[in-house]
């Protein structure tokens, strides 16, 4: 049985250079020309009875020694190499790929030398059809089993576009074009084309889940891995065991990579899946990161009310007929002093709540700087949380979907099993032979499902409270910060300020000043010691940034403690500063470029 039509692909590649591209492209064309590669000349082909084909295509099909060579949008086929690097150096693009090399091959019963009229004819229809502006030559080779033919195609089109080709260039756009021009001259078309494009009629997320399904019971019914590729075998599907595990099922064009379907379907996961089906769930949970504190309540004050008019003293009720008698409103005016004092009284709140935020959040050293990088470490904490919370979720999908199941035919077994309604035996059979699932299969009972569940999306449900907040706080100090309304105790902060490292980070990150310093810091009333920084460029992952070590010096400089931010995260370089600071008293601190200390002894 004929396989049917081949056609493969490759790109030529040169430097910069105008005569390496030349050179690559002179080369292939000399390789698709050479007369050992061609058994047949058109001198010959009358034996061969080659028909009409190749009388039809006569004027586009140029003799070269002979052979069988064609081309489009080239008129001297001998000086090819020259006309297509013109169309590059007119439009400026001679680097990457300068040409790509093709071949269309038949199906052994199919390549008869007499044939290769009518594939020179397909050739050049799907040339004209695919890249019709495009400058190509290509020629038939006929010296092998299977009768095919090579083509060099120019990258860059007499108009200057470049040829592009993704990765579904072949499956969606050539393929299905040579398939259709195999038809059309008589030639079989290739059927794995054909199967590959019935198979985008089924949704790629289907199929993963269909894979997905198969594992899972797989895993579900057996114990040890070997077992495991057993029974997917034995289950109609084709498993590849090396580095990775592959499987294709009845309608897949090739096979997949578990892997593709999540980390839980690599060989080390199911591995790890089958040996802990039984161990109890891993519960996790969400850190407290948020700082839960409500704006104070509104400052007490005595609105001036209205009285009654017998009430009132002889002053109070001229003043109130006075107001009258001008047009005025008493009682809009006393409710506009109300207004005013509540608006006092609400912005006075929001001064005290913002302190309180960056007072927690820079602990109790009131920079307001150090509380939002604080906010934003919380931030990435709660993240991370969450993601393992994620990731446990999905560990235990095939046990969660066969709750979520239960769930379904819940109500109704309950109502046979308490009430006898015998319609809903059918649910209640379901229900049973599930929980028995989850019983014998994982050693989970129905509750213990339900409880993990509930507990696990009520972890995510706090967690993302907490990040709102945090996203709140920030905002709201960030807002203080930028309009300069937020005030600090410059003895509180000062050390922080002196060491410089989040100010010298910032120059990095926003304005690429990379500078390297050096200087030591004193502090008021702190005699027996004296600090030294060192900022210096650096590069951490990858990334250009800036590395501060902070060392604690006696007089006679030895060194008493030091600490780096390249080993440590911004978080707890902060807090690292803070006990520091804390423990040693850093307070009202000044810099100098020199050790003073040692100066001075």
């Amino acid at each position: 049985m004929a396989e049917g039509i081949v056609i493969k692909i490759w790109n030529v590649k040169a430097s910069s250079s105008t005569r390496s591209g030349a050179s690559q492209i002179q080369s292939s064309i000399d390789y698709i020309e050479n007369p050992e590669k061609v058994c047949i000349r058109i001198a010959d082909s009358s034996q061969f009875q080659m028909g009409n084909e190749l009388t039809y295509v006569m004027n586009d099909i140029k003799t070269v020694d002979g052979l069988y060579v064609g081309a489009r949008h080239i008129t001297d086929i001998k000086n090819a190499t020259e006309e297509m690097m013109q169309i590059k150096e007119f439009y400026g693009k001679l680097d990457g790929r300068v040409a790509t090399h093709g071949v269309i091959s038949l199906d052994v019963t199919e390549s008869d030398p007499k044939n290769a009229g009518k594939l020179m004819l397909l050739l050049d229809e799907l040339m004209q059809k695919v890249f019709p502006d495009n400058q190509v030559v290509y020629a038939v080779h006929t010296n092998t089993e299977n009768l095919h033919i090579h083509f060099i195609l120019n990258t860059v089109g007499l108009y200057g576009k470049k040829i592009h080709m993704d990765n579904d260039f072949m499956s969606k756009v050539l393929e299905p074009a040579v398939n259709e021009l195999a038809e059309k001259y008589g030639f079989t078309p290739n059927e794995k084309w054909n199967r590959k494009k019935r198979l985008e009629d089924i949704p790629l997320p289907q199929r993963k889940m269909i894979l997905r399904g198969l594992i899972d019971n797989a895993i579900e019914q057996t114990d040890d891995f070997a077992a495991f590729i057993a029974y997917l075998r034995a289950d109609g599907l084709t498993v590849n065991v090396g580095k990775n595990l592959s499987l294709q099922m009845d309608g897949m064009q090739r096979a997949m990579r578990t892997g593709q379907l999540g980390k839980n379907y690599t060989i080390e996961g199911i591995c790890q899946r089958l040996s802990t089906k039984m161990d109890p769930l891993v519960w996790k949970s969400i850190s407290e990161e948020a700082h839960y504190i409500s704006e104070k309540e509104m400052l007490l004050f005595t609105p001036s009310k209205m009285k009654n008019y017998s009430d009132m003293n002889q002053d109070e009720k001229k003043e109130a007929v006075r107001m009258l008698r001008l047009g005025r409103n008493p009682w809009e005016e006393t409710r506009n002093d109300n207004w005013q004092i509540q608006r006092m009284s609400k912005q006075l709140n929001e001064i005290g709540y913002v302190y309180e935020l960056v007072h927690y959040y820079s602990r109790g050293v009131d920079n307001a700087e150090l509380a939002l990088s604080d906010i934003i470490s919380r931030r990435k904490n709660l993240s991370e949380e969450r993601k393992e919370i994620r990731e446990n979720l999905k560990a235990y999908k095939p046990i969660i979907s066969i709750y979520e199941e239960m769930k379904k035919y819940m109500i109704r077994a309950y109502l046979y099993d308490a009430y006898g309604r015998t319609e809903y035996i059918e649910d209640f059979k379901r229900y049973q032979e599930l929980s028995d699932r989850l019983m014998n299969i994982y050693g989970k009972s129905v509750e213990e499902v339900a409880d993990y569940i509930a507990d696990q999306k009520a972890q995510l449900i706090y967690a993302k409270a907490q990040d709102t907040e945090l996203n709140d706080q920030y905002k709201i100090i960030k807002n203080y910060l930028d309009n300069k309304k937020f005030e600090v105790d410059e003895r509180g902060l000062s050390f922080f300020k002196a060491v410089g490292h989040s100010e010298a980070k910032r120059e990095a990150r926003e304005y690429g000043i990379f500078a390297s310093d050096m200087k030591y810091i004193t502090a008021k009333d702190v005699e027996d010691i004296i600090v030294r920084v060192v900022t210096t460029p650096d590069v951490i992952d990858g990334k250009n940034t800036v590395t501060t070590t902070v060392t604690v010096l006696t007089n006679d400089e030895k060194v008493v403690k030091e600490i780096s931010s390249k080993y440590l995260d911004a978080k707890a370089f902060n807090d690292a500063l803070f006990e520091l600071s804390t423990e040693y008293d850093l307070r009202e601190c000044q810099t100098h470029r020199k050790n003073i200390r040692k100066n001075a002894l």
